[in-house]
């Protein structure tokens, strides 16, 4: 799950016993997101026109309400508006809005339809933000960070002392790069005989990082654990977390392996100084640039003690600024002004 599937859960969690919730998705979920919450669901995939259907007549009966929709795009976005909704808010969560000329083409006719309407654009990072306001639409979002359920990763904190297990944490695709953090791993293998690589998540390239691993002539020390349901005590057992994502609108693994003391190491996508601050130590480089990358990580492995510290000294920042009681908080608040 992304940070927008995580924020549902909380929202569900946090009005649902207030008000009926209904969730549509248009592709079905790998896993059953809202398990064991009061969320009244429609999926798509063989009938989308009949999920798209049903969802304008939601919006038709409940159009004086407040919509506050999580990255949905422009269609759904005009689909909403064109049911006559009257408070919509747009949430941003993310920073690639197509992937060809094609997709280009049409989302971009829709978003010019939408700019017409009044539409609160929330977004998820300064970063996010400025890329929606260069590419989509000129408007200036509202910052609105992600939230996140600090206790159960603050109850599995403590501080690093010894390096003897990476991790990473996400999707298995496209974009994370998983394959540069396997090849890093294989490059100081050698040198640290008792370090292992866990790498926790699924997807479409899971097979094809498997074969990569089994590759090497350490596959014994990297071992692919799939999906986790416990994940501040995954955070907890590993001593540093990198993610060398080629984009990000937010980053919420970060967020949680840092409230666990675990030091990070990442890409320099923008968004991540806004968890982070400028902690030059965090960072490897542009992933493009490989060379710079391995360079930095084999710095950073040789002062381990320093970047352990480093890490653990972050838990209070992080808490105080992505708890998701303070995000409750400032949604709350926007909902206030309708």
């Amino acid at each position: 799950m992304g940070g927008a599937e995580l924020t549902v859960q909380h929202y569900a969690k946090a009005f649902g016993s207030e008000q009926e919730l209904f969730a549509y998705s248009i592709r079905r979920p790998t896993h059953d997101i809202f398990d064991g919450l009061r969320i009244k669901t429609a999926i798509g995939e063989d009938s989308n026109w009949k999920c798209y259907w049903k969802y304008f007549q939601y919006c038709r009966k409940y159009k004086n309400h407040i919509f506050h929709f999580h990255n949905a795009g422009p269609i759904i976005t005009f689909l909403t508006l064109l049911a006559g909704v009257k408070n919509p808010i747009y949430h941003i969560h993310g920073t690639i809005y197509w992937h060809s000329d094609f997709q280009k083409k049409y989302q971009k006719f829709f978003w010019n339809i939408v700019s017409w309407f009044k539409v609160n654009y929330l977004a998820v990072s300064r970063h996010a933000a400025q890329i929606f306001t260069r590419d989509v639409i000129a408007e200036e979002p509202d910052i609105l960070y992600n939230g996140i359920n600090t206790e159960p990763f603050l109850a599995k904190s403590h501080r690093r002392v010894q390096l003897k297990r990476i991790g990473y944490a996400g999707r298995l695709y496209d974009g994370k790069n998983v394959d540069l953090v396997i090849r890093l791993f294989e490059e100081v293998a050698e040198a640290y005989p008792e370090l292992e690589l866990h790498i926790a998540g699924d997807g479409p390239l899971r097979e094809a990082l498997e074969k990569q691993a089994a590759e090497t002539a350490f596959s014994d020390r990297i071992k692919f654990l799939g999906f986790i349901s416990d994940m501040p005590s995954f955070y907890s057992s590993i001593d540093a977390f990198i993610f060398l994502s080629a984009y990000e609108s937010f980053g919420n693994v970060l967020a949680e392996a840092l409230l666990t003391g675990a030091p990070v190491l990442t890409s320099d996508v923008p968004v991540f100084k806004e968890i982070y601050g400028e902690e030059e130590d965090f960072i490897l480089g542009d992933f493009l640039d490989y060379e710079t990358v391995s360079r930095n990580f084999r710095e950073r492995l040789n002062n381990y003690s320093t970047l352990a510290e480093k890490g653990y000294a972050m838990i209070e920042t992080i808490q105080e600024q992505f708890s998701i009681e303070k995000h409750l908080s400032q949604v709350k608040k926007v909902y206030e002004h309708y």
